[in-house]
C-alpha cells in the first residue's frame, strides 16, 4: 500500500513495524517481573531492567534489520521486473 502511494520512505516503516516486537518483549517482561518475580533491592531490580532493555534493544534491531532486508530485496525486484520503454 506504501508503494501504491508512492511513498518511498517504507524503509522506516517497514523496520518500525517488527522492531515493535522488542517494546513488547520489555513491557512483556516489566509485567512478569511486577507479577511473579519478587526482586528485593534497587540492585536486583536495575539489574534486571537493565538487562531486560538490553535485550529488548537487541531484538528490535535484529527484527527490524531482518524485515529492512526483505522489504528491500522484495521492492527491488519487483521494481526491477517492470520494464520502462
Amino acid at each position: 500500500f506504501q508503494l501504491c502511494r508512492e511513498d518511498y520512505r517504507w524503509w522506516w516503516r517497514s523496520f518500525a513495524h517488527t522492531g515493535s516486537c522488542g517494546l513488547y518483549f520489555f513491557l512483556h517482561a516489566a509485567a512478569y517481573a511486577h507479577s511473579e518475580l519478587h526482586l528485593s533491592g534497587p540492585t536486583a531490580i536495575a539489574i534486571y531492567y537493565g538487562y531486560t532493555a538490553a535485550a529488548s534493544a537487541a531484538l528490535s534491531l535484529v527484527t527490524g534489520g531482518v524485515s529492512f532486508v526483505a522489504c528491500f530485496w522484495f521492492v527491488r525486484s519487483i521494481f526491477a521486473a517492470v520494464k520502462v520503454d
